[in-house]
């Protein structure tokens, strides 16, 4: 035997009014259908859930120990119908698909960006894809993605861009290295010296921007797959070589072995947010006007 729910719903009713004529009123139906059904309900049981008399109605014994299993099913079910109907809103509410650089967590401005518009639209679906900013440019054109975050000079003349953050370039080396007692550090002060690189098809403009100046000045370019990585600064102190830093900050317990010193001959490093030209989506218009705050910032600094 499988009780329907409908029925159960019904006996609830009755059992929290302990009035056919009440609960018919909560379930907007007439009190003769509703009668009708409780006694289809006993039928199925095998026994009486109320006591009917002129005077009053009470739930019978057998009434009395299924009401709270009755109203842990009707529970469930409001909980399924809850859950059903979020996630058939949640297809309707509009979707933002963002491209993120896989080190752009370490520009505060692009946290904080993100952190503070999921907060100011809740229901605004966000999809975040990870890559390289060549290849996040490319999707935002081909319309793969909305809009994206980039790094460096990586410009598509279908797009527009608004500066979101900017930071200034650092070599970094041992403490015990010549160059840690400098100020400054020139280009020319790494003729000979070994520089650990990204792979220049990851990000050309901004391998160009970053090395194309040290490389002329007589530096020994190397790659490193490990570049932002805690690894990456272990291969600096193990090697004695060099790193040129736009973001990343040595963890504590490598900042008494790192040093990091200015960089004179290098331009500032830009984030960018990049969204096509024309009409906006209206979600991604709402994030372009929110990265405007931090363009001035970023300008400003």
């Amino acid at each position: 035997m499988r009780t329907e729910s409908r029925l159960l719903q019904m006996f609830v009713a009755v059992a929290d009014a302990l009035s056919f004529t009440r609960a018919a009123d909560a379930l907007h139906v007439a009190q003769p259908w509703l009668s009708a059904q409780i006694r289809k309900l006993e039928r199925q049981l095998g026994f009486e859930l109320f006591i009917r008399d002129s005077r009053r109605v009470a739930l019978s014994e057998q009434g009395a120990a299924l009401l709270a299993p009755a109203r842990a099913v009707m529970q469930a079910l409001d909980a399924f119908n809850a859950g059903a109907l979020l996630l058939r809103r949640q297809q309707e509410w509009p979707l933002l698909r963002i491209g993120l650089p896989p080190y752009s967590h370490l520009f505060a401005e692009r946290v904080v960006l993100l952190e503070r518009f999921a907060q100011i639209h809740p229901r605004l679906r966000i999809e975040t894809v990870v890559g390289w900013s060549p290849e996040l440019v490319e999707k935002v054109a081909d319309e793969k993605l909305d809009m994206a975050f980039v790094v460096g000079e990586v410009i598509d003349p279908a797009l527009e861009y608004r500066v979101v953050a900017q930071s200034s370039c650092e070599l970094l080396c041992r403490r015990d290295d010549p160059l840690a007692q400098l100020d400054v550090v020139s280009d020319r002060d790494l003729h000979d010296r070994t520089v650990l690189v990204f792979e220049r098809a990851l990000n050309p403009p901004l391998y160009d921007q970053l090395f194309n100046g040290p490389k002329r000045a007589g530096a020994v370019l190397r790659v490193d797959h490990e570049m932002m990585s805690d690894l990456w600064l272990e291969h600096i102190l193990a090697n004695r070589a060099l790193g040129l830093n736009f973001i990343r900050r040595p963890p504590a317990q490598l900042q008494e072995q790192l040093c990091a010193r200015p960089m004179i001959d290098q331009r500032p490093v830009l984030l960018r947010l990049a969204r096509r030209r024309g009409t906006p989506h209206p979600a991604t218009e709402l994030c372009w006007r929110m990265a405007s705050a931090f363009e001035g910032i970023a300008d400003a600094g």
